[in-house]
């Protein structure tokens, strides 16, 4: 039994890459459009520094609305810029793939970083 959840969640894994795969090249051959370009990375990277100014400075007088409608508000630039340029479906899919490149990269910056340090 225990064979068989680990070849489920090692399926459940490859699934997930590979939709993002098809959403990615999708996107990229009928409409031309990176749906991991430089401006999503840079608004997914600024809304999570919004998330993290939202808990830390959090001081009760209403600043972490700000901060979360802040990050809301980017994560709706971002869903409606790959709207625009391709359409909903794709738009929908790939946020949450949007989401994980940025927390890639910023995981992909700090190891370089402490390389170098």
């Amino acid at each position: 039994m225990t064979a068989l959840i680990i070849i489920g969640i090692i399926l459940v894994i490859l699934a997930f890459f590979g939709l993002g795969y098809y959403t990615w090249s999708f996107a990229k051959e009928k409409y031309d459009h990176n749906i991991f370009g430089i401006g999503v990375i840079i608004r997914g990277i600024a809304s999570l520094f919004c998330l993290t100014f939202a808990v830390m400075l959090n001081t009760g007088d209403g600043s972490i609305i700000v901060w979360i409608v802040a990050a809301g508000i980017l994560w709706l630039w971002t869903f409606f810029a790959t709207w625009t340029r391709s359409n909903i479906f794709i738009a929908l899919f790939s946020l949450i793939y949007q989401l994980f490149a940025v927390l890639f990269v910023l995981k992909a910056y700090d190891s370089v970083k402490r390389r170098l340090s």
